[in-house]
């Protein structure tokens, strides 16, 4: 558990809020976790601070927010289950579909996978051996573009937010690695 859900979770059994509580609290395990991260938004949307600012807040301040959560669990709670409904319903209605509806995510989920092994992997060893042997090396493919058709695909299959997210955590770790900004 995060520290913000910690101390939420605290705040929850200290005010009564047992719904919040049991949702942050990480109770309904990974399955809950999308659940748990909008409960912690909400309680900083109403708090007005980011969620990594709630350790921060006053305490008073996000202790009305929960019991407001709290208050409004029932709609949150039937909006993600809605949520997991649509999901579902569409995995139904594309396996109903046949092997073109959804086959094409699988088609290039391995042959994605197949050129990330080729490039990284085996190409290097195959171009060794035929430079020792005086051979034409094959042209690999530049990881670029290796990188543009994989983006691709993961904004197709997995949608947009997906592949913000992997940028933003990119250059989140990009920061990190080269330290605070002079």
């Amino acid at each position: 558990m995060s520290a913000v859900g910690a101390i939420i979770a605290g705040i929850a059994a200290k005010v009564g809020a047992e719904l919040v509580g049991k949702i942050v609290g990480e109770r309904f395990g990974k399955a809950g976790g999308e659940l748990a991260e909008t409960v912690v938004k909400e309680v900083a949307t109403r708090v007005g601070v980011q969620p990594e600012e709630l350790a921060d807040a006053d305490t008073d301040k996000v202790e009305e927010a929960v019991l407001d959560v709290e208050a409004s669990m029932p709609e949150i709670i039937a909006l993600w289950s809605k949520g997991l409904d649509g999901q579902f319903a569409l995995l139904k209605a594309e396996t109903k579909e046949g092997i073109l509806q959804s086959g094409w995510r699988w088609g290039w989920m391995y042959l994605l996978a197949f050129f990330w092994i080729w490039r990284i992997l085996i190409a290097p060893y195959v171009n060794a051996w035929i430079e020792s042997r005086h051979g034409v090396l094959p042209e690999l493919i530049d990881y670029a573009i290796l990188l543009t058709l994989t983006s691709w695909f993961i904004s197709l299959y997995m949608g947009g937010h997906t592949l913000k997210e992997l940028g933003k955590n990119a250059m989140d770790a990009i920061h990190a690695w080269k330290g605070p900004a002079r």
